[in-house]
């Protein structure tokens, strides 16, 4: 229990850490005169990113709370996580139809690469945090893998999927 609890504290960390760093990095380097990004869609995908990356750092800290005090998590997480993932949805459908609105404008341009670039990995943030885990990092979930031949289930998604241990109606 104290490995899986500190696997989860780490994991709130750093979900919580790259939701901040990541669009600050990224603006800073915009910001440089010799960088030519378009800003609204850049500022569209990078909060994207980060409203996905906070959704995780708020699921592992529920995960984290729930597992330390032996209690399913609270009864509100299929409520919020639900609300989360259909907003998610109505987040990236705004985006996408600006990006289609740029190119069919001004058709496309270097300056749409890095906005694309961060958008497709929102969406693959979503997929991976409501549908399948996409990131392997131990040995033993690249184990499963290899040995199932197919992604697991992603942790959130699985508890949405059950009633969050059957302590509340998803």
């Amino acid at each position: 229990m104290h490995k899986l609890n500190n696997r989860f504290n780490y994991l709130r960390r750093m979900e919580a850490l790259a939701a901040v760093v990541l669009p600050i990095v990224f603006i800073l380097d915009w910001r440089r005169p010799a960088t030519d990004v378009h800003w609204p869609l850049g500022l569209g995908a990078l909060v994207s990113v980060s409203y996905l990356l906070v959704q995780g750092a708020l699921y592992w800290q529920l995960k984290h709370s729930a597992l330390s005090a032996s209690a399913p998590l609270p009864s509100y997480f299929c409520r919020l996580f639900n609300a989360f993932k259909a907003s998610n949805l109505v987040l990236f459908g705004g985006v996408a139809l600006g990006f289609v609105v740029q190119i069919l404008d001004a058709g496309w341009s270097a300056q749409l690469a890095w906005p694309l670039g961060i958008f497709l990995f929102a969406m693959l943030e979503h997929i991976n945090y409501y549908h399948y885990q996409l990131m392997y990092d131990t040995s033993a979930s690249v184990r499963y893998v290899l040995r199932n031949r197919r992604l697991r289930k992603a942790a959130l998604g699985v508890d949405l999927n059950r009633g969050a241990d059957r302590a509340a109606v998803c």
